[in-house]
């Protein structure tokens, strides 16, 4: 444009036209440049304007939280998701202060070291952290990534911030489903290999006790330590039996019939029948059902059940063990349907001595337990887990120690 405006005047000026007509000439062609020049420029503004908008309302409908911060540890860019998060700081009130004006969860320190790494390496940091600044404890992995305006040093950084609570917790269902592949395919190779010498054991064990009634019949006067390793010998035989049907019930080996039922009956019946429990008898256990939610899932009831009393024995051992630090013990049995309607959800609830965050990965592996010696196979939550996810539903635990503990069962609505 500038090229064919010089040209047009230079055509003009030499043809030797000074007079007014020709000077005319050339102000009405520069005019005609300059109108077209700032179209051009007004144009091309407007296009810089577009794509910066295009661009920002992409990085604003990331799911994600994200923002930008210069060497200065200023804010640059400040997406809408950092805007309507945890901390509801806005745009106009984050750009241009520096971070440590505005995050304060962190120590201002140790914010600035995790930027500095970044400046210092060129390297992407990543790293999980854990929130309960929404009550519910929420896991997220934060990425700071490094930003080359000019591509040489460190210009800027980039953090993004994202939930991975569901898909975090949707990995350790996975491992656990593997875990509880592997002692099912192990309880089904080695049950007649251990039952059979157990049989043995057992069925000599009660061969000698015949003999020795007989004897003691006659008048013979028996060691007070045959009859008690005897007893010993049939009680830890039964345990063996024990630990094996729990292994056989664990690795879901045995097919149970299913059918259309009702989960606030279930829970009914459960907690009937726990309720005579002497550990039970001494909390107060309550029972919660959302009747007007309905409660059809398919299943078995028996082994529902099951999972219902195990959970429940589970929580009066807790509060047995250590008294509520709120008040007296309680137990509640509740039942909700979830909010779109395609799942029930079970939760067993204690005010309990609650559960130590380290050992809440753990709860669900087979022979993890809690308990003093003796007090448990640690097979309990393990057989839980595998007949909730054998009706295709999954376990949940939410637990503050000093607090109490929440077991929840989740399992999809029948369709019939």
């Amino acid at each position: 444009m500038v090229e064919s405006t010089l040209s047009a005047v230079t055509d003009e000026l030499g043809s030797g036209s000074y007079d007014a007509a020709g000077t005319a000439r050339v102000v009405a062609i520069v005019a005609r440049a300059l109108s077209a020049l700032e179209a051009e420029i007004e144009a091309r503004t407007r296009q810089v304007a577009e794509q910066r908008h295009f661009m920002e309302k992409i990085v604003d409908s990331l799911p994600l939280g994200l923002y930008v911060v210069d060497r200065e540890y200023r804010v640059q860019t400040w997406n809408r998701k950092r805007e309507s998060g945890l901390q509801g700081i806005s745009r106009d009130d984050a750009i241009g202060r520096t971070i440590f004006e505005i995050l304060h969860r962190q120590p201002a320190e140790s914010l600035r070291r995790e930027f500095d790494a970044v400046f210092a390496s060129g390297e992407l940091q990543q790293f999980e952290t854990e929130s309960r600044a929404t009550g519910d404890a929420r896991t997220y992995r934060i990425s700071k990534i490094p930003m080359r305006v000019r591509d040489d040093e460190v210009t800027h950084v980039i953090t993004v911030g994202e939930d991975i609570t569901e898909g975090k917790a949707a990995q350790q269902r996975a491992g656990q489903a593997e875990k509880m592949a592997a002692i099912g395919q192990l309880a089904a190779g080695v049950m007649h290999e251990i039952n059979n010498p157990l049989a043995t054991i057992s069925a000599c064990a009660e061969s000698i006790s015949m003999q020795l009634a007989e004897l003691a019949a006659t008048g013979v006067t028996l060691p007070r330590d045959c009859v008690e390793y005897l007893e010993y010998i049939d009680t830890e035989v039964r345990r063996c039996k024990r630990i094996i049907d729990g292994l056989l019930d664990f690795g879901r080996t045995r097919p149970v019939a299913k059918v259309a039922l009702d989960l606030n009956d279930v829970i009914e019946r459960a907690a009937f029948l726990v309720g005579h429990h002497e550990s039970v008898k001494r909390q107060h256990l309550h029972v919660d059902l959302d009747q007007a939610a309905g409660g059809a899932v398919f299943g078995n009831a028996e082994r529902l059940i099951q999972v219902f009393i195990a959970l429940v024995l589970n929580a009066a051992d807790a509060l047995g063990e250590k008294p509520s630090l709120n008040g007296d013990g309680s137990i509640t049995l509740r039942t909700r349907r979830s909010a779109d309607g395609q799942l029930m959800v079970a939760e067993v609830i204690d005010n309990g001595p609650g559960i130590a965050r380290a050992a809440m990965p753990k709860l669900f592996e087979p022979f993890y337990t809690t308990k003093p010696p003796g007090r448990g196979t640690g097979l309990g939550l393990s057989i839980c887990y595998g007949i909730v996810a054998d009706h295709g539903g999954r376990m949940e635990v939410d637990s503050t120690v000093g607090v109490g503990s929440t077991f929840r069962t989740i399992l999809p609505v029948s369709p019939v």
